[in-house]
């Protein structure tokens, strides 16, 4: 008897296992969608059943009643400009007008005359590049100007070289050049001492073993002229440059009369520098160049030490910059 009320037993589950399997397998819900819109919610029983006994070993079903809804994700879409129609050619910022041809009567011109003591005197034309910043290139030297309201200027510059070459560019393109021959070089020695930043340097020269203030210191505000060099007397410092141009290419030129000094000496040459709040207790980038007698040329880079900030205000002379000059008796 027992016996076959287990078979029962078994029987009964299995028919309603099978019962609930059908059920579940084609008893779905199909949503009902028009236009990707969700009409209503569906019930989606499970495609599998897990069978379980409990502690007195009868069956137990566990069939879930999940509930899905579909999201509407195009609801969550976020629209973004297309990038064709943001950059076009039509929208490209404007970088003002492009002269595909130079315009008639706009090129620029320099030209160049033999001054005293090897100088040479520059006249620059640039009709189209009025109250413009340039810069003459020649050997190593850098000088900046500035045209006036007609595009001219004029602008004297010492000859490093008896075939001298001068380059005038404006916002660093080459607009025009010269060459002129300076013989008259090969008379004089030449120092020059050149920066490009807003320090106030000179070139002090102490001829002939003087001091500070002695006659035979000669520099930019002494009253040394190129006539007294041209007769043999004494040296002369030339400044030259422009401090308000876009970049201020200045330099002060010493000439010296070769050979023609009346007795044995020597030339001590010093760096002057004011010392001011931007530069004390820094380095100073600066630049040198020495010719004798136009035939050779040396092209040196620098750097002046400036004396700590309690000296602000005052005016420092570096040495040893430069070889000095050594004076020979005729």
């Amino acid at each position: 008897m027992s016996r076959l009320k287990t078979i029962k037993t078994i029987a009964s589950t299995l028919a309603i296992a099978l019962s609930i399997g059908f059920a579940a397998q084609y008893g779905e819900t199909t949503p009902n969608m028009v236009g990707g819109d969700v009409s209503e919610t569906y019930n989606k029983a499970p495609r599998s059943l897990m069978l379980s006994t409990n502690s007195e070993g009868q069956a137990v079903f566990g069939v879930p009643n999940i509930v899905t809804t579909p999201l509407n994700h195009s609801a969550n879409a976020q629209r973004v400009v297309a990038v064709d129609t943001v950059y076009t050619e039509f929208d490209s910022p404007q970088f003002q007008s492009i002269m595909a041809l130079p315009m008639s009567g706009c090129n620029a011109t320099v030209t160049a005359r033999r001054e005293p003591a090897a100088l040479v005197s520059l006249r620059v034309s640039a009709p189209c590049l009025t109250n413009k910043s340039f810069v003459v290139s020649h050997s190593g030297l850098r000088v900046a100007a500035t045209t006036d309201r007609r595009g001219n200027a004029q602008i004297v510059m010492p000859a490093l070289v008896p075939a001298a070459s001068f380059e005038v560019s404006f916002d660093n393109i080459l607009k025009a050049a010269t060459e002129i021959f300076v013989p008259e070089l090969r008379r004089y020695d030449r120092a020059v001492l050149q920066w490009s930043t807003q320090d106030n340097m000179r070139l002090h020269a102490l001829e002939h073993g003087a001091q500070i203030g002695d006659p035979g210191h000669v520099w930019s505000a002494s009253f040394h002229t190129a006539e007294d060099t041209r007769a043999g007397k004494n040296g002369f410092v030339l400044f030259v440059g422009d401090a308000a141009a876009d970049i201020p290419y200045r330099a002060e030129v010493y000439t010296f009369p070769e050979g023609q000094m009346n007795r044995n000496s020597g030339v001590d040459l010093r760096v002057g520098v004011t010392v001011t709040a931007a530069n004390c207790g820094r380095e100073v980038d600066a630049g040198t160049i020495q010719t004798n007698s136009g035939q050779t040329l040396v092209v040196k880079d620098i750097t002046l030490e400036m004396p700590v900030c309690d000296q602000v205000g005052e005016v420092t002379l570096i040495r040893n910059k430069f070889t000095n000059l050594a004076v020979v008796s005729n």
